[in-house]
């Protein structure tokens, strides 16, 4: 028996060795991917080490996020992961929460509370520094704050909320306009889908009732004067219900706001050196990530030049939830320059001089904004 038993162990070493040789070989020789079709997403591909990246630690944090991003076989691994969840009769995969009246809700991840500090010292060294011109912080709050009540009972879906009222007191005395969203939200939930059903971004509409919050605080129009509300798309499938594989066969309605005439601007793709007329990309129509359609996806940075007759020059810090918002600024801002830190490797400094930056926005939903660590790299 004894034998039997050692043989047996040896064989699991074995095989356990032999498995991890062969995800490392795999992980090495396999080519790197840039976007998942199942997650919907940007994924981080190997990172270039540079000295300043090294000493502000932006590196280590893109190194394990490439990692994650390229492990082998991933997307085979997160489809097995939510098949076994759902044969189990949970109403949650994948941090995904199956609610009510056809809502797929992403749960709030908190940060560490090491994490926060030093978000929060980043960000104050940040806005300390450009006290002298306007700036707006919008961190919008997600379906799992607004729409808790669709949530399944008893859900541990994170305190979204409790944080973000820690964030808006921490940065109280900082010079910033704090643009909070959520009474607004909670006002129009009833009568606004402000998020999509099988994704974690707002809606359009929800962008554009974000739009008109900031026009207070900002001074700018705030209308949607010589828009339409146009339909883009009604097949829309987002990232929720391939992260969980809940109601994989439903769809979203995917609108824009879009003007009656020719819109005279340039929009400039600042890494890629392309050049386009139109906000909109509508070849991603016919891909899985339809919401690329919207500034034709995440790009580490963006300059949007338009005709309007005044000197406004915006920076917009952000995640993907501004892409549907950015259209709204065109006809308030002469220049927008748009900067995502997931994937810019720059000098913010050096960018904001050279631009002529008059005004900051910072865009992020409450999710990424407290789990991304690239912003807070950025704003060192």
């Amino acid at each position: 028996m004894k034998k039997k038993r050692m043989f047996f162990l040896r064989g699991v070493a074995v095989v356990t060795a032999a498995l991890v040789v062969l995800l490392c070989a795999a992980f090495v020789l396999t080519r790197q991917r840039t976007f998942s079709p199942t997650e919907n997403r940007n994924l981080q591909t190997r990172p270039a080490l540079t000295l300043s990246d090294a000493l502000s630690g932006r590196y280590e944090d893109r190194f394990d996020d490439y990692v994650a991003d390229q492990f082998p076989f991933r997307d085979g691994w997160i489809a097995l992961q939510s098949a076994l969840e759902r044969l189990s009769g949970k109403t949650e995969s994948g941090g995904v929460f199956l609610g009510r009246d056809g809502y797929l809700i992403q749960g709030f991840t908190a940060p560490s509370e090491d994490d926060y500090q030093a978000t929060l010292v980043a960000l104050r060294g940040f806005l300390g520094r450009h006290g002298d011109i306007p700036q707006y912080l919008m961190i919008a709050p997600t379906a799992v704050q607004v729409l808790a009540d669709r949530l399944p009972a008893l859900s541990q879906a994170g305190d979204e909320r409790g944080y973000m009222d820690r964030l808006f007191s921490d940065l109280a005395a900082s010079p910033v306009n704090i643009v909070d969203l959520r009474s607004d939200f909670a006002e129009a939930k009833a009568d606004t889908q402000l998020y999509y059903r099988t994704d974690h971004h707002w809606t359009t509409d929800g962008a554009y009732l974000a739009y008109r919050r900031l026009a207070d605080a900002a001074n700018l129009s705030g209308s949607a004067e010589g828009l339409q509300r146009r339909l883009l798309s009604g097949s829309f499938k987002g990232t929720l219900s391939a992260l969980s594989g809940f109601r994989v066969n439903e769809q979203d309605a995917l609108v824009a706001y879009l003007p009656s005439g020719e819109e005279q601007l340039v929009v400039t793709w600042v890494r890629e050196n392309e050049k386009s007329a139109s906000l909109y990309r509508a070849a991603c129509l016919d891909t899985r990530d339809q919401y690329a359609v919207f500034l034709n996806g995440n790009h580490a940075q963006i300059r949007i030049e338009t005709a309007v007759n005044n000197e406004r020059t915006l920076l917009v810090l952000k995640d993907s939830y501004a892409n549907c918002l950015i259209p709204f600024l065109t006809r308030d801002y002469r220049r927008i320059v748009v900067v995502d830190p997931r994937y810019y490797t720059g000098e913010l400094e050096v960018l904001m001089e050279a631009e002529g930056v008059n005004e900051v926005l910072i865009l992020y939903n409450a999710e990424t904004f407290a789990t991304d660590g690239a912003l807070r790299a950025d704003l060192k």
